[in-house]
């Protein structure tokens, strides 16, 4: 029999032997882990409360024993609380991001705007917050002062992000900085709120109606 041309020159398959997977380090073991257990924690909280979040199921969700959590963290408090302060860090950049070059009441309104989607983000860290300042103020005592933290750098970012915009000549020059901080940050919260409550609400309208307030509230003449 004779062999084709095309046959004589196709080598034979060889099986590639595996490539072996780089051990992880210690650290990389430990941030994955934080991790899991972090996005696991925000879940839950957002679902059903810090209440009525142990640490035990958070373990489970994440794929790790409870003993692990106290390890990681070693209590639920200290737990929220990174929570919290990953939060600010998801804002902080998200924000930074989508400000860019930008200045004045434009930046004021992009920075509210860019906090709307994160709370209606697929990622629940962008809402745990909102239940952790809700259980604030009607729960222990333990939890306002991260809660009082939160609010007051909030309020501070767009404090500055105001008086950048008062010097600018985009937002009135008689505006007093902070009280207006303040009413701009309950305007997103209590938005944010009731977003959380019936997601139905989350339509491009509200979302101009907000902004559009806003500007309102602060534009020059």
């Amino acid at each position: 029999m004779t062999t084709s041309p095309l046959r004589a020159h196709v080598q034979p398959r060889t099986t590639a032997r595996p490539i072996p997977q780089q051990r992880r380090t210690q650290a990389q073991r430990r941030a994955e882990s934080e991790r899991r257990l972090l996005d696991a924690a925000a879940e839950l909280i957002v679902e059903r409360g810090i209440e009525g979040t142990s640490l035990a199921e958070i373990g489970r969700v994440a794929g790790y024993s409870h003993g692990l959590v106290h390890q990681r963290f070693g209590s639920k408090e200290a737990l929220v609380e990174r929570l919290n302060t990953e939060a600010v860090r998801m804002f902080t950049t998200a924000t930074l991001a989508a400000v860019g070059t930008t200045r004045g009441l434009a930046a004021l309104r992009i920075v509210a705007d860019t906090y709307l989607d994160l709370v209606q983000a697929e990622d629940p860290l962008g809402r745990v917050h909102l239940v952790v300042w809700t259980e604030a103020v009607a729960r222990a005592s333990e939890r306002r002062s991260y809660r009082v933290t939160w609010d007051r750098y909030f309020r501070s970012a767009f404090a500055q992000l105001i008086l950048d915009a008062a010097a600018d000549g985009t937002v009135r020059s008689d505006v007093d900085v902070d009280a207006m901080s303040m009413v701009v940050v309950g305007l997103l919260r209590g938005v944010a709120l009731q977003l959380m409550l019936d997601p139905a609400g989350a339509t491009a309208e509200t979302r101009a109606a907000v902004l559009d307030h806003l500007t309102r509230m602060l534009a020059a003449d």
